[in-house]
């Protein structure tokens, strides 16, 4: 993907799979993986935004396996970011999650002090 691509672009749930399978040649994102991805999992949960979330800074493309540890908080919302392959700089905050400034929300999400429900 260019750099200057939308990340922060709400898409459709089709264009949401599609950009980010694109991203990773339709692979599975996690280290060490070699299945091809099924899903495209919600790094941040959906329900955490008004619009359902659909951005492509919010996608990590998974195998079905990967997809359960994703959902059971494996690894943290960063570590998927970082697997995706997204950079950090379009990291966004979830609606619900307002409360905290970017600045907060962007340092619990490095520090891995949030998970995928905004807790």
């Amino acid at each position: 993907m260019k750099d200057h691509f939308e990340y922060n672009t709400l898409l459709t749930r089709q264009k949401f799979k599609e950009l980010g399978f694109l991203r990773t040649k339709g692979m599975c994102c996690i280290p060490g993986c070699r299945e091809h991805a099924d899903d495209a999992h919600h790094i941040m949960d959906r329900k955490l935004w008004k619009d359902s979330g659909y951005y492509l800074s919010n996608c990590a493309p998974v195998c079905y396996r990967h997809h359960m540890d994703c959902e059971k908080g494996v690894w943290s919302p960063y570590q998927v970011m970082k697997f995706a392959g997204i950079d950090i700089k379009y990291l966004q905050k979830p609606d619900s999650l307002d409360w905290l400034t970017d600045e907060e929300y962007k340092e619990l999400f490095i520090n891995e002090q949030i998970n995928k429900w905004g807790k």
